[in-house]
């Protein structure tokens, strides 16, 4: 299973070395834009994402919690997210917003949280290359997975392989130790652990356990 691990949990004060322990093993680095208003907490902006950009070769994964998504879209592409995920309700039209992100040649996710209506996510397959599926509220850290989650990934696996569509099914929040290997088994193809990888005193063997989970 591949890990595009979130710099949230990292040591903010020394993000270089952050990315520097586990770049070997990781797919990308998850970053998580919070405005203060589409959810309760405030973190990064382009200036942040851009000096990530700097430091790493891996994909730069930007996940926009923010109102009006759309107008987001220019300044984080410019800034080097190599994909940029949104809510759908975040923005006035979800469609029109992921063919914008694509248009720049970068990936488009769309998340889907816990209250969603999965039927929704279906109809944006065509338009994703990859479906962030929430296992806990929005900007909160420390809690356990919703147990549900799993049977969201097997159904949004399920119109996956129907629709013969190369779509990457992540799962974000809630990720530990007793958790990663039910993911996978689901069907997931990744995760975006926090703490479970920088809480550990080897970052990058969890990352490499992590990957070994079929």
């Amino acid at each position: 299973m591949k890990t595009s691990v979130s710099l949230w949990s990292a040591d903010l004060l020394d993000v270089g070395a952050a990315i520097a322990c586990v770049e070997a093993e990781v797919a990308g680095f998850h970053i998580d834009i919070m405005d203060g208003h589409f959810v309760p907490e405030l973190t990064f902006g382009p200036d942040f994402v851009r000096a990530v950009a700097k430091r790493t070769h891996r994909l730069v994964d930007v996940h926009l919690m923010v109102g009006d998504a759309e107008r987001w879209i220019e300044p984080f592409v410019a800034a080097g997210a190599g994909m940029l995920t949104i809510h759908p309700r975040s923005c006035a039209d979800a469609v029109s917003a992921l063919r914008s992100i694509r248009s720049c040649r970068i990936g488009a996710g769309i998340a889907v949280e816990l209250g969603d209506a999965l039927e929704d996510v279906q109809s944006l397959l065509r338009e994703v290359d990859r479906v962030l599926l929430m296992g806990t509220a929005l900007g909160v850290k420390g809690v356990e997975i919703d147990t549900a989650v799993y049977e969201r990934i097997r159904q949004v696996a399920k119109w996956r392989e129907q629709s013969q569509l190369n779509v990457e099914i992540y799962v974000d929040g809630g990720i530990r130790k007793h958790t990663a290997p039910f993911i996978a088994m689901a069907g997931a193809d990744g995760v975006t652990p926090g703490s479970l990888v920088y809480g550990a005193a080897d970052p990058a063997a969890v990352v490499r356990w992590l990957a070994t989970l079929p």
